[in-house]
């Protein structure tokens, strides 16, 4: 069920102020509050590599002459993976990332590699070092970069939470708003909240039986559930 922000801040004025009609909530604790849950949303998406935060980015070169820089989404955090780049127009491959302070260990017509430079202020850009003719890839080529999105800024009462588990956001925000009100409730809260993240993280990143196995397992192993030691 998808929660969004209005649900969010009623379930917080309904500890708050004892009140869930987010009518009845002045302008300046709304905005106020607001802060407090998109800081609080920006903590959760840094602590991990959530899942629900994975994209998968196609996109095509466009310029006739074709390019090796490429501006990536706004929402940009980091890489997942190894970008797929069809660099000649026919062959989809793998590029690796190095560091912009790394570059010079690699040979420039031979290494295919790309290199990401920028910041949340002005933007990431993708370097792509294809060993094309002058390092450039042809024009219409093929791009899929995986990454991980920084969540999008809550603003209108319809929008819809990211956070796995949106009483992380509740929870916290009173423990916030506590704090700044020096009511000692906030130690709780924060440690309540603190439980609610340390769950996510659990359930996020504990490996189920579905989950990909890549480990060798011998044949006793395989056919009767036999492990040596056990």
């Amino acid at each position: 069920m998808a929660i969004t922000l209005d649900d969010v801040q009623s379930r917080i004025a309904g500890v708050i102020d004892q009140d869930q009609d987010t009518d009845n909530i002045g302008t300046e604790d709304y905005s106020l509050r607001l802060n407090y849950i998109n800081r609080r949303e920006r903590k959760w998406a840094e602590v991990a590599k959530w899942q629900a935060l994975y994209v998968e980015w196609n996109t095509l070169t466009s310029v006739s002459t074709g390019n090796a820089s490429l501006s990536l989404p706004s929402d940009f955090r980091t890489l997942s993976g190894f970008p797929k780049i069809t660099s000649d127009g026919v062959n989809s491959e793998l590029f690796t990332l190095v560091k912009g302070q790394d570059e010079g260990q690699m040979t420039k017509t031979s290494n295919k590699y790309v290199k990401i430079l920028g910041n949340p202020a002005d933007g990431y850009t993708m370097w792509i070092n294809s060993t094309n003719s002058g390092n450039h890839l042809v024009s219409g080529a093929s791009i899929m970069i995986p990454y991980f999105k920084n969540p999008a800024s809550l603003a209108s009462p319809t929008n819809v939470v990211t956070c796995l588990n949106p009483d992380y956001l509740i929870q916290g925000t009173i423990a916030d708003i506590w704090e700044s009100l020096g009511d000692e409730r906030y130690l709780q809260a924060k440690a309540d909240a603190n439980i609610i993240l340390q769950n996510m993280l659990e359930v996020e990143f504990t490996p189920t039986k579905a989950s990909y196995d890549d480990r060798v397992r011998t044949t006793d192993t395989t056919r009767y559930g036999f492990r040596w030691g056990a």
